[in-house]
């Protein structure tokens, strides 16, 4: 006795009404995948971040210490570091969840992914590279390197999600499709 194999997979037929959605555009891939990669450079950096975390307390002691200002202990340096990395990971899920919402054409997603891309932009730039700017002179020269060089490469990733999903094949991709007569 021998059976039929079963046929290919296929996508469900479309609700009553709706015309099928065209395949995804190379443009919403890409922009998913700068999500991912978004997700990686804060876990990155939360893990750079753990390791370094004496060298840049000691850069901050130093600048107090030019400053004239007594420093009082860290522990708020402590559970700043605590917050930032609770909220990195947390910030990394989110842009996991985006991307994933992208690649499936919520049109949501989208519009959440260029709010967060462009606060972002504003956030990044002025956090890393302040940060840095301030205590460069008590920095080791390797920490401002790899510093910069995450900040960039955040920098650089928002504003591609922000043009790749702007893009006409990106927004053709994400609009409700209308039933053809």
């Amino acid at each position: 006795m021998s059976y039929d194999p079963p046929p290919p997979y296929a996508a469900p037929p479309p609700l009553p009404g709706q015309a099928p959605k065209g395949p995804r555009p190379v443009t919403v891939t890409a922009a998913a995948g700068l999500l991912v990669g978004e997700a990686v450079l804060l876990l990155v950096g939360v893990i750079y971040g753990l390791i370094s975390r004496d060298t840049l307390q000691d850069a901050v002691d130093k600048y107090l210490d030019a400053q004239n200002v007594s420093s009082t202990g860290t522990g708020g340096q402590t559970f700043g570091s605590a917050i930032s990395i609770v909220f990195s990971l947390l910030f990394a899920a989110a842009f996991i969840g985006l991307a994933l919402g992208v690649l499936r054409g919520a049109n949501v997603a989208r519009i959440i992914s260029w709010v967060v891309s462009g606060l972002a932009l504003c956030c990044v730039g002025v956090g890393s590279i302040g940060t840095a700017v301030i205590y460069a002179d008590y920095l080791p020269g390797g920490y401002l390197a790899v510093t910069y060089l995450l900040t960039f490469l955040e920098l650089a990733g928002f504003i591609g999600i922000i043009v790749l999903l702007a893009l006409p094949a990106s927004n053709a991709y994400f609009r409700k499709p209308v039933a053809g007569f």
